[in-house]
C-alpha cells in the first residue's frame, strides 16, 4: 500500500511538471529584463570602461607602463623590475579580454556590416588591441573572444596582427558615411560626428605606421602617407576623450586613474613623478609645471616650502622605505580629480607623429611647424582638466626657445619623441610603447636589477593561466620570443 501511494505521488508530480513545462519559458521570463543588449549601449560601455576601470588603470597603465616609461615612480615591485605578483600581472590581460574586448567583438558581430556603428567599434577595437599586443607581443586576436568556437585561441604573430589592424582601419574609415545610420549620443567621443571619426581612424592608422617604421620602413611610409592624405586630427577639438561627471567616485562616473590616486587617501598608492620626468620639466622652465605637480605633506596639505622649480622627482628603483613625501605628485585638485578627462588620442600626439613623418620623408611639410603645434596643443589641452586654467601663448612661445626644446633638425627625432613622452602623461600604454620604438627620451634605468638585469623591461610576461589553460598556443608564442616569456624579450617591432 505504501509503494502504491508513492507511485501516485510521483505520477502527480510528473503530470504537474509536464503541464508546467509547456509554458515554462513564458511564465519564467522577466518581461523587464532584455534578452539582447543594444550594441549602441555596448559601444558606450566600452568607451567608458576602457578608462574608468580602476584595476585596469592601476595594474596596466600605471604600475607597469607609466613606471617603465619613467613618467612615474613608486613603492611597487614593478619599479624594481619585478613581476612576481600574479594578481597584478594578469589583471590587465584578463580585464582586456573579459570586459572591453568581449563586448567590442560581440557588438561588431551583431551589427550590420558597413554600418557606421560597426565601423566606429572596429576602429576602437584596433585602438584597444594595439595596447594589448604592444604590451605582450603575440596575443590572441583572430580567434579571441569567440566563445566555444575557440576555447584555446591561437596567439597570432604580432606582424599579422598589425596587418589586420591596417586592413580593418582602412575599411572602417571608408565605411563611415554621414548618410547612413546615426550613432549620436551613444558615441562618447564625438557624439556620432562622422568627420571626426574619420580623423580618429586615420590618426590611429598613422600611429600604427610609425610603430612599424623601424621594422618595415617601406610599408610604414605607404601606410603613414595614406593616413595623412586621408585626413588626421587638425585641432584640440578632435581629441578623443571621455568626460566623467565625478558624481559617483567609483565606477563609470569617475576616471580610473584618479580613483587609484584618490580612493584611499594621500598615503595610499604612493605614485610619484619620476626624477626623469620632473628634471626635464624643471630644467627647461616648462610652463606646465604648476598645473602638473605639487609636493604634499603626509596629511594631505601642500608643502609650501616647495615652489615652482624646486620639486623633486622620485628616482626609479630606490628603496621602498624612503620617505616618499619629499617627492612631487600629480596635483590632486587638477590632474587626478574624479572628473578628470581620460584622453585616448590627442591632437598633440598626432602633430608629433606628423612631424616625425615629415622628418622621415614620408610626406612634404614643415616639420618644425608640426612639432611646435604639438607642444602648443599639449599645453592647451591641460585646460580640459578641472581647475587647471590655461597656459598663455606667451609662456608657450618662451618655452619653444629653451635650449633643449627649440627645434633643431639634427636632433628632431629625439625632440619630437621627448615632447610626445610629456604629452602622453597618464597614457602610459602609449608612452611606454613609443619609448621602446623610438629610443627616446634618453632615460637612465632605475637603480634595481630585478628580473631584467637593471635594464628597462621590453614587455610584460603572459599570465600563468595561459600556460595552464592554453598550453599549446602559449608554448608556440613563447617559442617565438628571444629568451622566452621574460620581460627582456623584444617583440616584432622593437628593434631600436
Amino acid at each position: 500500500m505504501q509503494n502504491m501511494k508513492g507511485k501516485y505521488i510521483w505520477s502527480f508530480i510528473l503530470i504537474c511538471c509536464l503541464s508546467c513545462t509547456k509554458d515554462f519559458e513564458e511564465i519564467n521570463t522577466n518581461p523587464n529584463r532584455p534578452t539582447e543588449i543594444d550594441p549602441r549601449l555596448q559601444f558606450s560601455y566600452v568607451q567608458n570602461r576602457a578608462s574608468s576601470e580602476r584595476s585596469d588603470q592601476w595594474r596596466g597603465n600605471l604600475i607597469y607602463c607609466s613606471i617603465w616609461a619613467q613618467q612615474l615612480s613608486g613603492s611597487w615591485e614593478t619599479d624594481r623590475y619585478i613581476t612576481a605578483n600574479e594578481d597584478w600581472l594578469s589583471a590587465w590581460w584578463n580585464n582586456s579580454y573579459q570586459r572591453v574586448g568581449k563586448d567590442l567583438i560581440d557588438l561588431i558581430n551583431r551589427t550590420e556590416e558597413g554600418s557606421n556603428l560597426r565601423a566606429m567599434a572596429t576602429i576602437f577595437k584596433v585602438f584597444f588591441f594595439q595596447r594589448l599586443t604592444d604590451m605582450y607581443g603575440d596575443v590572441p586576436y583572430s580567434e579571441a573572444n569567440r566563445g566555444a568556437e575557440f576555447l584555446q585561441p591561437k596567439f597570432d604573430r604580432q606582424s599579422e596582427i598589425y596587418n589586420s589592424f591596417i586592413e580593418e582601419l582602412t575599411q572602417s574609415v571608408a565605411d563611415l558615411d554621414a548618410a547612413k545610420d546615426e550613432v549620436g549620443s551613444a558615441d562618447l567621443f564625438y557624439n556620432g560626428d562622422i568627420d571626426q571619426w574619420k580623423k580618429f581612424g586615420n590618426s590611429v592608422l598613422l600611429r600604427i605606421a610609425m610603430r612599424i617604421s623601424n621594422v618595415d620602413p617601406d610599408r610604414a611610409q605607404t601606410v603613414g602617407k595614406q593616413a595623412l592624405d586621408g585626413g588626421v586630427m587638425t585641432s584640440n577639438n578632435d581629441i578623443a576623450y571621455v568626460y566623467f561627471s565625478g558624481n559617483n567616485v567609483d565606477g563609470p562616473n569617475a576616471n580610473g586613474v584618479s580613483e587609484v590616486f584618490q580612493d584611499n587617501g594621500i598615503t595610499a598608492h604612493l605614485f610619484r613623478y619620476s626624477d626623469e620626468f620632473v628634471n626635464f620639466i624643471i630644467n627647461n622652465d616648462d610652463p606646465r609645471e604648476e598645473i602638473l605637480m605639487e609636493t604634499y605633506n603626509n596629511d594631505g596639505t601642500i608643502d609650501n616650502t616647495v615652489g615652482a622649480g624646486n620639486h623633486l622627482g622620485r628616482p626609479n628603483g630606490i628603496d621602498p622605505g624612503t620617505n616618499d613625501f619629499v617627492f612631487a605628485q600629480p596635483r590632486r585638485d587638477v590632474m587626478v580629480t574624479y572628473d578628470a578627462p581620460a584622453i585616448y588620442l590627442s591632437f598633440a600626439e598626432v602633430s608629433f607623429l606628423k612631424a616625425e613623418a615629415i622628418v622621415k620623408g614620408w610626406v612634404e611639410g614643415d616639420a618644425q611647424q608640426a612639432y611646435e603645434e604639438g607642444i602648443y596643443a599639449a599645453c592647451k589641452q591641460l585646460s580640459l582638466y578641472p581647475n587647471a586654467g590655461e597656459i598663455s601663448d606667451a609662456d608657450i612661445a618662451d618655452y619653444l626657445e629653451e635650449n633643449e626644446v627649440e627645434f633643431d633638425l639634427d636632433d628632431a627625432i629625439e625632440q619630437i619623441n621627448t615632447q610626445k613622452w610629456i604629452a602622453l602623461l597618464f597614457d602610459g600604454f602609449e608612452a611606454y610603447a613609443n619609448y621602446r620604438r623610438s629610443g627616446y627620451p634618453e632615460i637612465t634605468p632605475g637603480f634595481a636589477s630585478g628580473e631584467s638585469g637593471g635594464e628597462i623591461p621590453r614587455r610584460l610576461r603572459y599570465p600563468v593561466a595561459e600556460k595552464v589553460n592554453n598550453a599549446q598556443s602559449y608554448d608556440e608564442a613563447v617559442g617565438r620570443l628571444n629568451g622566452g616569456d621574460v620581460i627582456t624579450a623584444r617583440m616584432w617591432w622593437d628593434v631600436n
